[in-house]
C-alpha cells in the first residue's frame, strides 16, 4: 500500500499526516507555525518532521498544501499567502524534493480542502458546491460538477478577497477582513475592551451570553452569508460547507449562517442551499493534497509501464 506524508501550512499552525490510498489517516499531529522562519529553515523544519514522524519507514511521496497561488512550474508562491510569507521566497516542492530524496506534490489550501471533502467527506454525494474555510485566513473553492474550479494557469478562487461591506472609512470590506479569525479577535477587543484567546474561546464566550462575542460573532457570520449568498444566486449551489479552524465551533457557527442566508439569496434558491460543516474537519486539506500525489504517482507509474512495452 502507497502512501503519502502530506503538510498543510496555515497562518497559525502546520497539520501534517501519513495518508493511505483509501484515505486513511494512518498519522497525524500539528506544530505552530512560526511565522519569523526564514524560507531555509521553513523547509528544514518540516523535513526533520517527516524524518521524525516516519522514523526511517519512507512515504512514497510527499504533499504540501499551503496558501495564495504558487506557480505550477516553479513550485513559488506568486499571489497571495501573505499568512506566510516564508513561502514566497523558494519552492517549498523543490527545496524538500532535493532534502528528502522524495517527489512532492502541491496545492492551494483551499482547492485541497475541496479535493478532500470531494473525496472523502461532505462534497461526496454534491455536485454543487462551495467551500469556505475560515481560520487565520478565508480561502476555500467552488466546485462545479464535482470539480473544483481554477484559472486555466492553475490560479485558485480568492473567495476571501468578495467585498462584503464597506468598512469605517468608507472602503470596502472584504470577506476576510471581516470574518476571519484574526479579524474577529481584533473586533471583539476592540468592542469589550478585552481579548479572546482564540476563536473558539469567542464562540464558548458568546453561548454563555457575552453580547459583545454575540455580535461580533454575527458580523463575521453575516459577511460569511453575504458572500455564499451571491455565489449561491449565481452558481445555484447545492450546498455551503464551512472549514477551517473556526468550523470547529460546528453548529454553533452553521446555524447563525443558516438563519441569515435567506436574506441574501432568491427564495427559490434559498429553499434548495444546505448549510454544513466539513466532515473532515482540519484534515480534509491533507486528505486532498495527498489525493493529487496519489494520481501523480499513478500516472508516473503508468507512464513507466507505456515506455517500457514500448522498449520491448
Amino acid at each position: 500500500m502507497k502512501t503519502v506524508f502530506a503538510f498543510d501550512i496555515g497562518g497559525t499552525a502546520v497539520k501534517f499526516g501519513l495518508v493511505a490510498e483509501d484515505g486513511r489517516l494512518l498519522k497525524q499531529g500539528e506544530v505552530p507555525f512560526e511565522r519569523d522562519l526564514s524560507f531555509a529553515a521553513l523547509c528544514e523544519r518540516l523535513a526533520r518532521l517527516y524524518e521524525d514522524v516516519m522514523a526511517g519507514a519512507p512515504a512514497d511521496a510527499l504533499a504540501v498544501a499551503m496558501p495564495g497561488y504558487a506557480s505550477p512550474k516553479s513550485g513559488v508562491v506568486i499571489d497571495g499567502g501573505g499568512n506566510v510569507p516564508a513561502l514566497r521566497d523558494g519552492s517549498i516542492a523543490q527545496a524538500l524534493e532535493q532534502r528528502v530524496g522524495l517527489p512532492v506534490w502541491f496545492a492551494n489550501d483551499g482547492v485541497a480542502a475541496a479535493l478532500g471533502e470531494i473525496r472523502y467527506g461532505a462534497g461526496r454525494a454534491l455536485n454543487r458546491f462551495v467551500l469556505i474555510t475560515i481560520g487565520t485566513g478565508v480561502g476555500g473553492a467552488v466546485v462545479l460538477d464535482g470539480r473544483p474550479v481554477i484559472g486555466p494557469d492553475g490560479h485558485p478562487p480568492e473567495l476571501g478577497a468578495i467585498v462584503v461591506g464597506i468598512d469605517g472609512t468608507g472602503r470596502p470590506l472584504s470577506l476576510e477582513a471581516r470574518s476571519s479569525a484574526p479579524a474577529m479577535l481584533q473586533a471583539y477587543a476592540r468592542q469589550a475592551g478585552d481579548a479572546a484567546l482564540s476563536a473558539r474561546k469567542l464562540f464558548e464566550q458568546a453561548e454563555a451570553g457575552d453580547a459583545a462575542a454575540e455580535a461580533i460573532i454575527d458580523a463575521a457570520c453575516r459577511g460569511i452569508a453575504h458572500a455564499a449568498g451571491a455565489l449561491t444566486n449565481a452558481l445555484m449551489l447545492e450546498a455551503i460547507v464551512l472549514g477551517g479552524g473556526v468550523s470547529g465551533a460546528g453548529e454553533a457557527l452553521a446555524r447563525r449562517i443558516r438563519t441569515i442566508l435567506p436574506a441574501y439569496v432568491w427564495p427559490a434558491l434559498a429553499a434548495a442551499v444546505d448549510v454544513r460543516t466539513a466532515e473532515l474537519g482540519n484534515t480534509a486539506g491533507l486528505l486532498g493534497v495527498a489525493s493529487l500525489a496519489f494520481e501523480g504517482l499513478a500516472a508516473s507509474a503508468k507512464d513507466r509501464s507505456v515506455r517500457q512495452i514500448a522498449k520491448s
